[in-house]
């Protein structure tokens, strides 16, 4: 077996099975490789790692650089991976932990001091993690609630709001000043996730202290960030989607102590201990978590992976 990285592999068709058996993730290789140019996450990196027997990829490990900011207001550059999985028929055979092996090098060589990771404590997975020194950092709660609303309002104002990149980034940077974490954000970084997470402007309602970015089809409505600066403007935000949605309205990560509350005072069903939990691994013996980040790390949904 050896490692190679996602430029360095003679064929990327190989991949098509392995992150469709582990993730059910459609790998589409001009889009991948249309994102590798516009991520500054992943165009100055090997974007991934992945195993190769008899010129066959068996398994893969995807790589990001993400930015930081610590406790002092510095920003810190740290490792993240992704798509960890291994083709049906070769697991057990230590592909997984050669390809975390080859990751953690990666990011040492960068003088990264830490590595993240997301997955389910559900899953075998998380103690795979575990014994590699991997710590749970968070969870995510979740928040549900069924509407039938038989005809779904449309306000002539919402739709004049749309994605609003200076009002969104101005709300956003004033939400997070005093936390640390994956909290940074410039206009090319929202503009980079528009793309990646394929956002349109009737995706997206501004306010003057808040915004919310969702996706709603015909079964129902998904919060993928609300980012208010007080409650008031919390329940507004919430209120809007309450009444256009055609099902239930679900957030998959609430990370805001404040605005899960929010969720609660309206009756949504609270999942406190999620399906998803992020982990970390200091990758130096010197490495504190603690001094480094505090108590104030945070990420919102649009930053998790």
């Amino acid at each position: 077996m050896k490692i190679l990285t996602y430029g360095d592999l003679d064929s990327k068709d190989g991949l098509v099975p392995i992150l469709d058996h582990a993730f059910n993730w459609i790998f589409n290789q001009k889009q991948s490789d249309d994102f590798i140019r516009i991520d500054p996450r992943l165009k100055n990196g090997p974007v991934s790692f992945c195993a190769v027997e008899n010129g066959k990829t068996i398994g893969h490990v995807g790589v990001m650089d993400l930015t930081t900011r610590t406790l002092n207001g510095n920003i810190e550059y740290v490792g993240e991976l992704c798509g960890v999985a291994t083709l049906p028929g070769h697991t057990r055979k230590g592909v997984c932990t050669a390809l975390m092996e080859k990751a953690h090098e990666y990011f040492t060589e960068k003088h990264y001091r830490f590595a993240f990771l997301s997955t389910s404590p559900a899953l075998i997975a998380h103690s795979f993690y575990e014994n590699l020194g991997y710590v749970d950092l968070v969870e995510y709660p979740s928040a549900y609630k069924a509407f039938h609303n038989k005809k779904p309002k449309k306000s002539k104002k919402e739709k004049a709001t749309g994605f609003n990149p200076q009002k969104i980034l101005r709300i956003y940077n004033e939400f997070t000043k005093e936390r640390t974490g994956f909290v940074v954000r410039d206009k090319a970084h929202l503009n980079m996730l528009r793309k990646i997470e394929g956002i349109k402007s009737k995706q997206c309602i501004t306010d003057r202290d808040g915004y919310v970015v969702f996706r709603e089809d015909k079964t129902g409505t998904w919060i993928r960030e609300l980012v208010a600066l007080n409650q008031e403007q919390m329940y507004a935000l919430l209120e809007t989607i309450e009444e256009r949605t055609r099902g239930p309205v679900y957030d998959r990560a609430v990370l805001d102590t404040k605005l899960l509350r929010v969720y609660e005072s309206r009756g949504y069903m609270i999942l406190h201990r999620g399906y998803s939990v992020m982990m970390f691994k200091p990758l130096a013996a010197a490495a504190s978590f603690k001094q480094t980040y505090g108590d104030r790390f945070y990420l919102n949904r649009l930053d998790t992976f």
